[in-house]
């Protein structure tokens, strides 16, 4: 006689969530590590399979490929970065903000040469870069929305193209030969970035003066979200 299935309770659902939350984790943290390790490129999925013990059917159930995972991994990074300065600068203004975002990245990729190296490839992928300008519209429009600075829909992607377009060009300078000042190069970006979301001067020169003074705490910050996993 057949035995009766038996229904799945909403216990058994949670715990079924509950592991494949566990499973993609210990995914983008081991295609985390190695990127921080070897870089893009030497990346593989045999590599993030050896490395995290997941099978690579159940790499290919959460992810589409390779890039999918780095686009994954920025997210997160990118909230992990708001919530850490939302915590360290939670009296500050959303323009502060979003400027201090644009601080950290820009630190990290001048302070970790892999880190550079990995973010220029995925700067490289229209793919990538699409997915990072994505999560820099929806960052803008969760700071900016009810405030005078808030914009139309299209307004938050044109304005994220041209901030992420001027970090691309940051970044490529740091692979340049001549020699350069980019501490210099990123309080240009970060008033360039104030200025297209309609800060007036005077704002901009005194987010981009404390921006400055507070090195610190951004060295903190992209120290602990290179080396720390990714919390899920």
């Amino acid at each position: 006689m057949a035995r009766r299935a038996r229904n799945v309770t909403s216990d058994d659902a949670n715990m079924m969530s509950d592991h494949a939350t566990l499973i993609r984790g210990r995914i983008m943290n081991s295609a985390k590590e190695l990127l921080a390790k070897e870089g893009y490129s030497k990346t593989t999925i045999r590599k993030i399979v050896e490395h995290s013990g997941v099978l690579t059917g159940s790499i290919y159930y959460f992810f589409k490929n390779k890039e999918d995972i780095f686009k994954a991994i920025l997210l997160e990074l990118v909230r992990d970065c708001i919530n850490k300065i939302n915590k360290h600068c939670y009296n500050e203004s959303p323009l502060f903000k979003y400027a201090a975002v644009c601080q950290v990245e820009l630190k990290v990729l001048a302070d970790y040469q892999i880190v550079r190296e990995t973010y220029m490839e995925g700067y490289n992928s229209t793919i990538i870069f699409e997915g990072m300008i994505a999560q820099f519209v929806e960052m803008a429009r969760g700071l900016f929305e009810g405030t005078a600075y808030e914009c139309t829909d299209e307004g938050y992607y044109q304005n994220t193209l041209m901030v992420k377009g001027a970090m691309h060009a940051c970044l490529s300078e740091m692979f340049f030969r001549r020699d350069k000042d980019v501490e210099k190069t990123r309080a240009r970006l970060l008033c360039l970035a104030l200025n297209i979301f309609g800060a007036e001067q005077a704002e901009i020169d005194e987010i981009v003066g404390r921006i400055a003074s507070m090195n610190n705490v951004w060295d903190r910050i992209g120290r602990d979200m290179v080396e720390h996993p990714i919390a899920k």
